[in-house]
């Protein structure tokens, strides 16, 4: 048994372990202990070069491991491996899970290599293809995807990194005849044509054809999961007499994808070529989708040659609809000041992230609306408060959301407020780059932002912002100073609300709490070459000077004001904090935090 243990999963990094392997699993073949069936798994991550194995005879290994389900093989080795003898001699009865990693091709070509190795592995479930280094990637056309079906019928689980071809001049009209791979139900292609990252000179060009998706629709009738991914492109724009006919191509066929659970596509041209698949193919094909993942993020930035149509998402999916993530679009015209609507009831939407630029939200359409949400993420723009709520209204809405992210966003501190109310299942939270649109209390230096019924597990937390005192600066002058607290009672229960809430007022902004941590936030650009945002703790002693200071803010503020603080010229950050103390500072009340907060790395500057 002990032997069996260690033969199960066998792992080669080098030419000499593959051909010690080789030679012990020929030598028991003649003993009474033949060690070739207690291999299952194989993984043989050595680049060698071709001298090397062709002497060792590689491919007559496979002659010894009848039980063999996993094969994972780096390089080209796989080219080594004799097509011919291992079909005849079937090798590959019980070969389930095969990875191939393959380099990157110097020259386009229409190598027939690889797909012919993985061919011969008839009873294949699980295919996952992984290319490495720059250059051209194996190109997959239909003919290579029927053939490659035609031999695997047992396959269900393709992932692969290769290039779809845009050529279906001779397939196009073959589609709809095509035999379907029944068995198929995941599908995942990173489709590029050439990669290069050299550096400065780093160049990627890809080309991208929408009609694969009528051919999927055709060939993977039982599909639940497809991702596809297809960026830096450099082919045509495509005009309207084209995309009219791939309208006309996708209604053909209406029973494409009604098994499909999750769709999640990432490209760069979203709204000039890949706009079209999601309502000209599947909304107008009602696909009962679950799960939709839209990325349009072109070199790091928003898209922002339209606005994509948030709403219409919303109403076409909200029955079905578990998870959404749109990310890296524009979600509104530039010369328009609209709030984003959910215009229907999402009973079992659970995770929704929005990022990308001019998101505009209110967070209670969002907890109305999307009474099942768990998790939810918003990112580049605004969330806002129809109405202040209540605490009789609050403890009729009660929300089970447990982890909420903000980033790039403006948000007042009653919208946090709103959320501490309705949500007091948060256990996580993750606050970066927020820019609160209040001043602080002229009296005591204070912006309270009360969260006194949030008890976190934990809390991400770094570049929060606000504005200073209004009397020493201009609106758009922002203050960085941030007190984390936490009350030292046990949660609030609903008869002391009322009590708890008198005592929870911006004229006594440290009545029963636990001061955990001061945050600064600073401009660091003189040491990073960009203007960039950083955060950084006030040790514990350095935080009794701010917290002597508000004690008597007005007067302090004053004496401040007075003071010529030339003297002080940026290089020391550890003190750069006092000098901004007249500004104010802010307070993030929690109920409890179970962790210590995690300070968030730098973030570059964006308003």
């Amino acid at each position: 048994p002990f032997q069996k243990a260690l033969w199960k999963n066998i792992y080669i990094h080098d030419c000499d372990s593959l051909e010690n392997l080789i030679d012990m699993v020929k030598v028991s073949q003649s003993t009474s202990i033949f060690r070739g069936p207690w291999v299952y798994s194989l993984h043989v991550n050595y680049y060698c070069s071709a001298p090397e194995i062709l002497a060792i005879q590689f491919s007559e290994l496979f002659r010894y491991l009848p039980n063999l389900k996993r094969l994972h093989l780096n390089g080209e080795i796989y080219k080594y491996i004799y097509t011919d003898t291992t079909r005849s001699d079937n090798v590959w009865n019980s070969l389930e899970i095969l990875i191939v990693n393959y380099s990157a091709y110097t020259e386009r070509q229409s190598t027939k290599e690889l797909p012919e190795f993985i061919n011969t592995c008839n009873m294949l479930q699980q295919l996952q293809i992984i290319k490495y280094g720059d250059g051209f990637r194996l190109e997959f056309g239909v003919e290579d995807f029927n053939n490659m079906h035609q031999n695997l019928q047992s396959l269900s689980f393709i992932d692969a990194e290769m290039y779809l071809s845009s050529d279906f001049l001779t397939t196009l009209n073959t589609i709809p005849y095509t035999t379907p791979a029944l068995s198929v139900t995941s599908l995942d292609i990173n489709s590029k044509k050439y990669e290069n990252h050299d550096g400065e000179f780093s160049r990627n060009w890809n080309e991208w054809n929408p009609l694969w998706l009528y051919y999927f629709g055709y060939k993977y009738p039982n599909l639940r999961y497809l991702k596809l991914e297809a960026t830096d492109m450099c082919s045509d724009a495509i005009s309207s007499d084209e995309r009219q006919t791939m309208i006309s191509l996708f209604r053909s066929n209406p029973n494409a994808f009604q098994h499909l659970e999750t769709f999640d596509l990432t490209t760069d041209r979203y709204f000039e070529s890949s706009d079209l698949i999601l309502w000209e193919l599947l909304c107008a094909l009602r696909v009962p989708l679950k799960h939709l993942s839209l990325d349009a993020t072109n070199n790091y930035a928003v898209d922002d040659s339209n606005p994509v149509d948030f709403s219409r998402i919303i109403q076409s999916f909200s029955e079905t609809l578990e998870t959404l993530s749109l990310t890296g679009f524009l979600y509104r015209e530039v010369d328009q000041n609209s709030v984003m609507e959910i215009p229907s009831y999402c009973p079992f939407l659970t995770n929704l992230c929005i990022s990308g630029s001019d998101v505009s939200l209110y967070i209670d359409d969002i907890l109305d609306r999307c009474v099942a949400l768990k998790q939810l993420e918003i990112c580049g723009g605004r969330l806002l408060i129809k109405s202040r709520t209540t605490t009789e209204e609050t403890d009729q809405h009660q929300h089970s959301l447990r982890s909420l992210t903000l980033e790039k966003c403006s948000i007042a501190p009653e919208v946090l407020t709103c959320i501490s109310f309705r949500c007091r299942n948060l256990k996580r939270m993750d606050l970066r780059s927020l820019w609160i649109g209040e001043s602080v209390c002229e009296k005591t230096g204070c912006l309270l932002i009360d969260m006194s019924h949030t008890f976190l597990k934990t809390l991400k937390i770094g570049q929060v912002q606000f504005h200073g005192s209004d009397r020493v600066h201009s609106y758009d002058d922002w203050a960085s100073l941030v007190l984390v607290s936490e009350l030292h009672d046990n949660p609030l229960s609903n008869e002391r609300d009322t009590i708890k809430r008198t005592e929870i007022d911006s004229n006594y902004p440290r009545t029963e709490c636990n001061n955990i941590t001061w945050l600064y936030t600073y401009n660091d650009m003189e040491y990073t070459g960009e203007e960039t945002l950083s955060t950084t703790e006030i040790s514990k002693d350095e935080a009794n000077i701010a917290i002597e200071y508000y004690k008597n803010f007005q007067s302090n503020q004053i004496d401040a004001i007075s003071i010529d603080d030339s003297s002080y010229n940026g290089d020391d950050l550890t003190d750069a904090w006092k000098y901004e103390l007249y500004k104010g500072y802010a307070e993030l009340r929690f109920g409890k935090i179970q962790y210590r907060p995690y300070i968030c790395e730098s973030d570059f500057v964006e308003r």
